[in-house]
């Protein structure tokens, strides 16, 4: 019998780092790639129908990543990652985690943005909303809400996790149910639940 892969899971955004990370890659973008500014008409178009809730997140993320299809993705995510690399709070840097249990970032945001800073800051999975990083298409559903944890067993099926840090038990009350300890993070301070 095999034993089980003991975890730790973090949430990303608002958790490991103080903001949006795919929002802040957009603005970015926008300011270093300002031809961008062509594309904003069309994304502020499907915010505006997600905000309103006339058009669900989903639907939402099928469009609002369409303008990597314009930049170097690779390049362009390393260099927004070699500025915002200092905004992850230090209770996530590796030297600060438990090395005893596997590090597993959850997140909404795309593949190819949280990736490459999971990778810098080795983390040992890495479970993302999947999107092509050269037509920024929605590929598969996105990673929130009760698919965090479909994707978590569907890629560690004997998972058993120790402790869940995030900054919103409200929208992730389906990992921090996985967890025997359950963490609220608030601009870097944790406090358990």
């Amino acid at each position: 019998m095999e034993s089980a892969t003991h975890i730790d899971i973090y949430d990303f955004d608002k958790t490991v780092v103080p903001y949006d990370s795919a929002m802040r890659y957009w603005l970015w973008c926008l300011v270093h790639r300002p031809y961008l500014i062509l594309f904003l008409p069309y994304q502020i178009f499907w915010s505006l129908l997600a905000l309103m809730r006339i058009i669900k997140v989903p639907t939402y993320k099928k469009h609002c990543f369409r303008f990597v299809r314009f930049l170097n993705t690779q390049k362009t995510v390393q260099r927004f990652w070699d500025k915002h690399q200092k905004d992850v709070y230090p209770f996530f840097l590796p030297q600060n985690r438990d090395s005893s249990r596997k590090c597993v970032i959850i997140s909404a945001s795309p593949d190819f943005l949280i990736n490459e800073i999971a990778s810098r800051l080795r983390a040992d999975y890495c479970i993302a909303t999947h999107h092509d990083q050269k037509s920024g298409k929605l590929l598969g559903k996105v990673c929130r809400r009760e698919q965090k944890v479909a994707r978590l067993f569907e890629l560690l099926p004997d998972a058993e996790v120790e402790n869940v840090y995030s900054d919103s038990p409200e929208h992730d009350s389906f990992i921090f149910d996985l967890g025997k300890n359950r963490y609220l993070a608030n601009k870097g301070i944790l406090k358990k639940l």
